[in-house]
């Protein structure tokens, strides 16, 4: 392993109305939470995330789930966003030298008849802002298995 290969890497985040799964390929290491987010006041301050959010109560305390939402995928991209960067910092600690990572984003529900150039682009927006230098959209129903398969092998499969 060359010495800036021990401070990159490539993520497989996988979004459901249920789970948040962001996984390195090839390594096994993963953060699985439920998406939702504790926020607090119109600044929208983030009291929590996960499980610890879901549980949480007060007057001015509005814990949402950014991934359910009736027409589309993504109904709060602002939570959404804070919450993939959440996520993303689990898995990559707080290494200040890593280098931004590539992030393979798989939307696993509400993609009957594939992804509209909207709803591609919601993703990797919410990729790019959760600190990828780079995005790859995977549209296939076809789970991806982080540990058997590289991000350089799902490009070359989907043609970008």
């Amino acid at each position: 392993m060359s010495f800036l290969q021990k401070f990159k890497c490539d993520l497989l985040v996988e979004l459901s109305v249920k789970q948040l799964s962001v996984q390195v390929f090839g390594t096994g290491e993963r953060a699985d939470l439920s998406p939702y987010i504790a926020i607090e006041g119109k600044k929208k301050n983030v009291l929590a995330v996960g499980d610890n959010a879901k549980h949480l109560s007060g007057s001015n305390i509005t814990v949402i789930n950014p991934f359910d939402h009736k027409r589309s995928f993504v109904g709060d991209f602002a939570c959404a966003e804070k919450l993939l960067q959440y996520a993303v910092r689990e898995v990559l600690g707080n290494n200040k030298f890593s280098i931004s990572p590539r992030i393979v984003i798989h939307q696993l529900e509400k993609v009957d008849g594939g992804l509209t150039d909207i709803e591609e682009r919601v993703l990797k927006e919410l990729a790019m802002g959760a600190g990828a230098r780079q995005v790859l959209v995977y549209n296939h129903s076809v789970r991806i298995h982080a540990q058997q398969t590289s991000y350089a092998a799902l490009k070359k499969q989907i043609g970008s």
